[in-house]
């Protein structure tokens, strides 16, 4: 860890006030601020600074993002990929992991750099969880809060995945001719899912998967290279 200051959080810094303004402490008694602030450490870091490298973050710790900006990875040890999520001023990483004391083997793939000058609040997860245990307004702030993000990334994910499908439907549109004798819509010469997918600049698990979706609810039929569209109407209301 190189944070250039790690210190207990002063007196003097208005902690208690800054806590405050962040949904899973907003409202809570000044005595619970407070005896967070007792538990905390203020730590700085320069922009690109690694605040837990890969395997090193072990749930021990919570931290609070006053100002600047966290970039938290996760790696996937089987695909190779990553997750990538920011942590904005007054945004929380680890709150959840504090709370629910997860199998440690799940913070191997994590790691965090400083995006900015950023500047953290970082509190003690058991120390937390023994306060929050005996604090009935502070569980239902946390709770609340785990609430909200959960609901916010389901539904931002369904989001993504409907604008995903919505793109390889356009594509697929436009592949699709009108034979002049017998009427039927359909796609000659089917693409490949990685050629739908490059085009549609999505995942060519995605692009498999709406595919398959349109047979399976009738919009198509497979017609070996090719494809027959059965409901036109259809396939153009999901492309929009």
């Amino acid at each position: 860890m190189s944070a250039i200051l790690a210190e207990p959080v002063a007196a003097e810094f208005d902690v208690v006030e800054k806590l405050s303004r962040i949904p899973p402490f907003h409202d809570l008694p000044t005595a619970v601020l407070e005896l967070l602030r007792d538990q905390s450490e203020r730590r700085h870091y320069d922009a690109g600074q690694t605040v837990f490298s890969l395997g090193q973050y072990d749930g021990g710790e919570f931290v609070v993002v006053l100002n600047g900006g966290l970039r938290v990875s996760v790696a996937d040890p089987i695909g190779g990929g990553m997750m990538i999520e920011d942590v904005l001023p007054q945004g929380v990483f680890g709150l959840e992991i504090a709370i629910a004391e997860p199998d440690q083997a799940l913070f191997q793939t994590i790691s965090v750099t400083a995006e900015e000058q950023t500047d953290l609040i970082v509190i003690d997860a058991a120390e937390f969880s023994s306060l929050a245990a005996g604090r009935p307004s502070l569980m239902r702030n946390i709770a609340s809060y785990l609430a909200e993000n959960l609901v916010a990334k389901r539904f931002g994910a369904m989001a993504t995945q409907i604008a995903d499908e919505q793109r390889i439907y356009a594509t697929l549109l436009e592949c699709v001719e009108r034979d002049v004798l017998t009427g039927i819509w359909r796609i000659e010469k089917m693409p490949k899912h990685r050629e739908i997918a490059d085009i549609a600049k999505v995942d060519e698990t995605v692009a498999a998967g709406a595919v398959a979706s349109l047979i399976q609810d009738g919009v198509a039929e497979r017609d070996y290279p090719g494809l027959i569209i059965k409901d036109i109407s259809r396939l153009n209301t999901l492309a929009r």
